[in-house]
Formats: structure tokens, sequence, C-alpha cells
């Protein structure tokens, strides 16, 4: 009909196409944000499925191999290992989430993870497997899980073995400071806590990886660790120590930390320590620095 213009061909098409693609970029969008938040339990807690084994009897310490009760069918696997000399202290200890215990013995982990240097301080250790490492219960670890598996080390070691509160140091390395810094929240009547390599929650941990930044983190993050919010609410002693070279949880996170912290605290960052190195590089003087903090609590 005359006076009624139509759009050519080629502009229909290219229409179509400009649809198509911004549809296959909204499904990929979407595709990447549902493997973020169904596979962040494995991201978060990529536990090792083959390590050798070994115990602390292999390198000449004395200890006890334990099966800690978590609930009625499920339990996390522990090593108390007495002090050299006697002492009332004992570090409840929680570790990163690229290894279990036994590949601490055994000499196949990154240099700073080892519980040796930790033996050397003259107090008791109780260091623990989070659940679905090592030999605990299988099963995907997650923040919840993690901080039912800490609150069971705790009480075995109040209940059962009777400690007082007042002797019992947490310390977690990297996402062990999550249930480090949540059991010093609900256990006031704690020691200290001892925080190496902490950061402000995991959610920040991946705003800083640039593949991520375009997701709605806080959304789809069900594995926040929120140290930060929790910090100010901690009323014992804190020792952080972070390394100067650390890109992973670097020292503005630990300083954002410390300084919402309460007194008493100090931060002691070692020079040149990356993420994997902080105990190794941090050497005696670093030892001297947590041997000090552990002196001050009375």
């Amino acid at each position: 009909m005359a006076g009624i213009d139509s759009a050519p061909p080629h502009a229909s098409r290219s229409h179509v196409v400009t649809i198509t693609l911004l549809l296959l970029l909204i499904a990929a969008y979407l595709t990447v944000c549902g493997l973020f938040y169904f596979k962040q339990d494995q991201m978060v807690f990529p536990a090792p499925t083959e390590y050798a084994k070994a115990t602390p009897k292999d390198k000449g310490i004395d200890f006890e191999d334990l099966h800690i009760p978590v609930n009625g069918s499920e339990q996390i696997h522990a090593w108390w290992i007495p002090a050299a000399s006697s002492s009332e202290k004992v570090l409840l200890v929680f570790h990163g989430n690229g290894y279990v215990l036994e590949q601490g013995i055994a000499g196949n982990y990154p240099d700073d993870i080892e519980f040796v240097p930790f033996h050397r301080l003259g107090t008791n250790l109780l260091l623990i497997d989070y659940r679905g490492y090592g030999s605990s219960s299988p099963g995907p670890a997650n923040e919840n899980r993690v901080y039912e598996d800490a609150r069971a080390a705790f009480t075995y070691l109040t209940v059962q073995r009777k400690i007082p509160g007042k002797d019992v140091i947490l310390v977690g390395r990297s996402i062990g400071t999550g249930p480090a810094t949540e059991m010093a929240k609900e256990h006031q009547e704690a020691g200290g806590l001892v925080l190496l390599s902490p950061f402000t929650s995991t959610t920040d941990i991946a705003r800083t990886l640039r593949f991520l930044r375009l997701l709605p983190l806080t959304f789809l993050s069900h594995n926040q660790f929120d140290n930060f919010s929790k910090i100010d609410s901690v009323h014992i002693p804190i020792l952080m120590v972070v390394g100067t070279d650390d890109t992973l949880t670097p020292p503005a996170m630990a300083q954002t930390l410390f300084e919402k912290a309460n007194q008493p605290k100090r931060l002691y960052q070692v020079p040149g320590a990356d993420h994997n190195g902080l105990i190794r590089v941090g050497g005696q003087k670093l030892l001297d620095e947590i041997t000090v903090f552990l002196q001050t609590i009375h």
C-alpha cells in the first residue's frame, strides 16, 4: 500500500542477531552465577583426595589420635599433641583450606602450615581436620559445617579434657581465621585469638579477582566468613600476623580488621612473606612474637 514504509530485510536480520547475542550473554552470565553459587563449597574448600599419610610420631612427637563427635553420626579427626613440658595453655588450631593434617607431617605442603613450629612454643596443641577433609567424616565442607566442627573441638577441650576456657587460645590460618573468629565471638572466656593471614570476608577476597567482580557476590555467597562484621564483638586479646607480600589476603585486609578490633591487640607484619610462607619466612622472630603474646594471657 502506497505511503507505508517497511524496514529493509537486512535491518530485521540485524535486530534478530542483536537480540540473540544479548540473550546468549544473559544466559552465559546466569550460568556463571549458577556455577559460582552451586560450586562454591568446592571452590572455597578444595579438600585434597590424594596425599601421603603420616603422624606426629614420624617427627618424634607424642600425640593422641582422636575422633571427636560432631553430632550423632559424624566426627572430626584431630590430634592432641601435649606440650614437651607442663603447660596449662592449649592452642586450638584451625588450618587453611588446601591440605589435611597428614600432609603437614609428610612434607607435602607449603612451608608455613606445618604444626612443628607451634609445638616449639611450649603449649599443648589440638589440631583438627574439617569434615570432608582427611579422616574426618565425608561430606561437603562449608561455613556452617566448619563452625559446627569448631564448636565440637572447643567442647571437647572444655568438657572432656576439663580445660578452662581461659587457657584455650584460638588460632586460625587463612580460611581457618573464619572459625577462629567465630569461636572467639561465641566464647568470650577464651584466652586469646591468633589470626594468621586473616581476611575481612571471602566475598572481599572474591572481589579482588577480576573475573568475579561483575557477579552479585554478596547475594550469591553462602560461605562469607565475615570476620569484619564479627571482630568488634571479640573481647579477648588478639594477635594478627600477615606477610607484607601476601596478595591473597593482603596486609590491607589485616589492617582493616585490626582497626576495628578491640584492645588489647597487636598487628605483626612479616617482611617478604607471601600467603604460603608466613612461618617459614617469619622464622624465630615470628615465634618470639607469638610467645610474647601468649605470655600476656593470664
